[in-house]
């Protein structure tokens, strides 16, 4: 009897070990689809950084994945074009989507027309949401690392 209870145990063990890692997987993976159909989705992601577990899942989702800068913005927004999402994240706390690449207001900062976005800005551990022309979102070019994913 008591070779039948080690089983048991040793079965529920097993379960539990492989079933959280698929189950995070997969809600993982969903974080990522969630925010290219609803930017607000992020709300709903528990206590962790939403912008941090999207950054670490973004390389191995998206199609391609570039540094923004002032000098390659026009070619990057040329290349959006060709995809259907286009994420920005700066640092751990901003992360926007651009929504509309026609729609677009001319930037001093950035030398090009920046396109309609909107995502959100971790202030203070609460997330913020914005939805603005993408200048206004990413601030000025700096010595900030801007990285951008393209998504099909």
């Amino acid at each position: 009897m008591n070779l039948t209870k080690i089983n048991l145990v040793l079965l529920i063990l097993s379960i539990t070990a492989f079933a959280s890692p698929l189950s995070t997987n997969a809600q993982d993976s969903s974080l990522i689809t969630n925010f290219l159909a609803d930017t607000k989705s992020l709300e709903s992601v528990g206590p962790a950084n939403p912008i941090i577990l999207f950054t670490n899942l973004a390389p191995e989702v998206a199609a391609e994945q570039k540094e923004l800068t002032s000098d390659n913005v026009q070619e990057i927004l040329a290349e959006a074009k060709s995809f259907k999402h286009l994420v920005i994240i700066i640092g751990n706390h901003t992360i926007v989507k651009v929504t509309d690449l026609e729609d677009c207001r001319q930037s001093g900062s950035w030398g090009t027309c920046m396109p309609m976005g909107e995502g959100y800005i971790r202030r203070q551990g609460a997330l913020e949401f914005q939805q603005d022309y993408l200048n206004n979102i990413i601030g000025i070019p700096g010595s900030q690392t801007r990285t951008v994913y393209f998504f099909n």
